[in-house]
């Protein structure tokens, strides 16, 4: 296969995808729901304004709320649903206020059959959009008034009692005016999800949640597109499977196992040496993230309550949450750096001067970062910042919890990472340099992690205020297009550079998968981001993208699993001489749980008509840690390996403690999905297609014996990743620390010489 063509088709194909994404976004932002400016009954008295609706946005952020429950479906998966919940409250009041009118009686009072009057006029009474364009006003009918009051009165006793079976402690909101004002934005979010988008039969949701008892019903589009995204599937990986065999990817041979053997025994650059403290960070962030991830599945079962009832007191469902999530983007994203640390000077072929001093800078931001956005997080859920909130403490999104000072800092820092990784291979991306299949792989390992810098950039395209539907917007280019295609990308390129100088491939065979599995995985990762917009607010046509490309995210996760069976076909030809067996075998289970979790889970729940009644549940959540976790932990733990079986002494590494923790983190995360979140998942889709979503996600279903059950159960797998998975990492790293290798190699000298191999020769070699 020509690799240059492979190169520019490459390189199309991802501008295609972001022109596809980002077109798709300026005219959606130009057909989000309005903020009303006024709010006002039938007699136009002033009920509420748009600017209260963005102080009770202001509200939801600000308390961290979006980790604690989630509106139009996006955000924790335990707690409230908190736009559905509002839904239900006003269908209920609006019921009654009709019922009254009509029947003088209460709803529940009523025949079968003026129930069923009842229903279909509440429909029209919720559907008609009132919203005058001219004057910017909403006009409520009598009933709708009736509903938004009722709506007050639930948050009210909600956030200032506390609600134990959902996990909200006494003053989760603490005062009476943010309240208000937060039930006033539920109540707008309310409105947008049931009253008809101008022109058309369905809402500013695309009719989700589903409720039938205000006729959110899927559209025909949501069938129509599912039928289209099963057929590009089939298409597509009919396509994939003939350039496979027709240009024999995946059947590169090694180049010398003994490449290896060499990498053990190299003495250290200083920049490499100081890289061994990151691992030592990355893995204690590792051991807190799994304790937040076992607290949360004890809330599950026993909201608000813990072993030590003081902990309980003080740290609510959100807190746990927030530093869940972000103590998992931490350790992955600092392993990712270090390892690159590491690597670098055995790519390049040098170590620059002062890199070792610019290594220890990066370290010192990255402890800032990390601890001040962690505790600026919690200072924020507790309204301790006041009207910093969003600066200093919690953003309220949803993987970008931390504030905005912090998050800018953050990408700062990787800039600064990408200037000193670029040092020592800054003469293969240069014009004039000698050009072969390896340092074409290097250049793409280079545009990787630019990318990966990059796109975390987008997180800035929103600020304090913006509309939901446009912030999550773009929220999903850091969370989804950054996460879950960037951050294959970087993947992809740094498994390729890792077999190729671990001597298990070729460069040229590695350039070549690399650059045809980044092909798919920007047309499929990319414009497939649309599925996370089907029910945000968005116009329909997202429905049509999102089925379509996310149908095919699968297709490069299926070649991924051949590449993961081929190389440990590599680890057992070579034995257990070979040095770099267990960071292999977890490269081997990230490209697993890649098929798995990311490719089998992901489009389980994304077809339209699927999403629509899962969205929001248990499905959601298993196929998230089985993507998170089963790939990029198991990525990261594999270059954090990879990286330490060359920063340690031969003589005390230890391949039995890396078994233990190996077969900890599968099968605890084998038990988390298959036996606990999927099966919950199942039950809560059964329940919202039969009953709507705020049932499927009630205190009175997580109650229910069954899924009370599987929640109890839950402590099996989490106990057996953290004391199994964890722990003998935490061991391994901190007892082997001492014993790291000296770093003879000095600033200018050249580390091919000292480890006896040309790595830009080989391929000429080969040839």
């Amino acid at each position: 296969m020509n690799i240059n063509r492979l190169k520019w088709a490459t390189i199309l194909s991802f501008v295609v995808a972001m022109s596809v994404l980002l077109a798709g976004g300026f005219f959606a932002g130009k057909h989000v729901a309005p903020y009303p400016g006024n709010v006002t009954n039938a007699g136009r008295e002033v009920l509420f304004t748009k600017a209260s609706i963005l102080a009770g946005q202001d509200v939801y952020q600000k308390y961290g709320l979006m980790d604690h429950g989630s509106v139009w479906g996006h955000g924790s998966q335990r707690g409230m649903e908190f736009s559905a919940v509002t839904l239900r409250v006003v269908g209920d009041a609006i019921r009654d206020t009709i019922a009254q009118r009509d029947y003088s009686k209460l709803y529940n009072l009523l025949s079968p059959m003026e129930q069923q009057i009842v229903d279909v006029k509440v429909t029209e009474e919720v559907k008609t959009n009132r919203y005058n364009v001219e004057l910017d006003t909403l006009f409520l009918t009598e009933a709708q008034v009736k509903g938004a009051k009722a709506v007050e009165e639930f948050w009210e006793e909600t956030f200032r009692a506390g609600q134990k079976d959902y996990g909200f402690l006494p003053n989760t909101v603490p005062t009476a005016e943010e309240r208000k004002e937060i039930a006033q934005f539920f109540f707008w979010t309310a409105w947008v999800a049931s009253v008809k988008r101008p022109g058309e039969n369905y809402s500013y949701t695309n009719n989700w949640p589903h409720d039938r008892s205000i006729g959110n019903v899927p559209s025909l589009e949501t069938y129509i597109w599912t039928i289209a995204g099963i057929l590009s599937l089939f298409i597509t990986l009919g396509i994939f499977i003939y350039l496979v065999h027709y240009y024999r990817l995946w059947y590169g041979e090694a180049v010398s196992i003994s490449l290896a053997d060499k990498l053990v025994d190299m003495p250290l650059t200083n920049s490499q040496l100081r890289a061994a403290k990151f691992f030592l960070v990355v893995i204690l962030l590792f051991l807190l993230q799994t304790c937040c991830g076992g607290l949360l599945a004890h809330y599950t079962v026993h909201p608000a309550s813990f072993y030590l009832q003081a902990i309980a007191d003080h740290i609510p469902y959100s807190w746990a949450k927030s530093w869940h999530l972000q103590l998992a983007i931490f350790w992955i994203a600092t392993t990712w750096v270090a390892s690159a640390i590491y690597i670098v000077p055995i790519v390049g072929g040098r170590e620059p001067r002062k890199q070792g001093l610019l290594v220890q800078l990066l370290f010192a931001a990255i402890v800032l970062v990390a601890v001040g956005s962690l505790a600026g997080e919690v200072a924020g859920i507790k309204g301790l910042l006041g009207k910093w909130w969003y600066w200093f403490g919690h953003q309220g999104w949803e993987y970008l919890e931390l504030g905005r000072i912090w998050q800018i800092l953050l990408f700062v820092g990787l800039i600064f990472w990408l200037l000193i990784i670029a040092r020592p291979i800054a003469h293969y991306l240069l014009p004039g340099g000698k050009k072969n299949s390896f340092t074409g792989l290097v250049s793409f390992y280079a545009i990787s992690a630019i990318a990966v810098v990059g796109f975390f950039g987008f997180g800035l395209c929103y600020g304090h205020g913006t509309h939901l539907t446009v912030a999550d917007y773009w929220r999903w280019f850091v969370v989804h297009i950054w996460v879950e295609s960037i951050f294959e990308f970087f993947g992809v390129a740094a498994i390729s550079l890792l077999l190729v100088v671990m001597g298990l491939v070729s460069a040229r065979s590695a350039l070549a998968v690399s650059y045809f599995t980044a092909i798919l995985m920007f047309l499929s990762g990319i414009i497939g981001t649309a599925h996370h917009y089907y029910w945000y607010g968005g116009p329909s046509y997202w429905l049509a993208l999102g089925s379509v490309f996310s149908s095919i995210e699968p297709v490069p996760l299926f070649g991924l699993i051949v590449r993961a069976l081929i190389e440990y076909r590599s680890i057992r030809h070579h034995g257990q001489e070979f040095k770099y067996k267990w960071p292999m075998y977890f490269l081997v289970a990230s490209s697993f749980w890649n098929f798995l979790g990311a490719a089998v889970f992901g489009f389980l729940i994304n077809l339209p008509i699927i999403n629509y009644y899962e969205h929001g549940t248990y499905l959601t959540m298993n196929h998230g840690h089985a993507a998170l976790f089963g790939v990029y932990g198991m990525l990261s733990i594999a270059l954090l390996l990879f990286s330490w079986r060359g920063l340690v002494d031969k003589l005390h590494w230890n391949d039995k403690i890396l078994k233990v923790s190996f077969w900890g983190f599968n099968l605890g995360l084998a038990g988390m999905t298959f036996v606990t979140l999927f099966p919950v998942g199942i039950a809560q889709a059964w329940t919202c297609f039969e009953h709507g979503l705020w049932v499927a996600r009630s205190a009175e279903f997580f109650n229910s014996g069954f899924v009370s059950f599987l929640g109890q159960i839950r402590i099996i797998p989490d106990t057996v990743i953290i004391v199994c998975g964890v722990l003998p990492l935490v061991y391994f790293l901190f007892t082997t620390y001492p014993h790291l290798k000296a770093a003879e190699i000095k600033e200018g000298e050249s580390v091919w010489q000292r480890i006896g191999v040309d790595m830009q020769a080989l391929e000429d070699e080969k040839k």
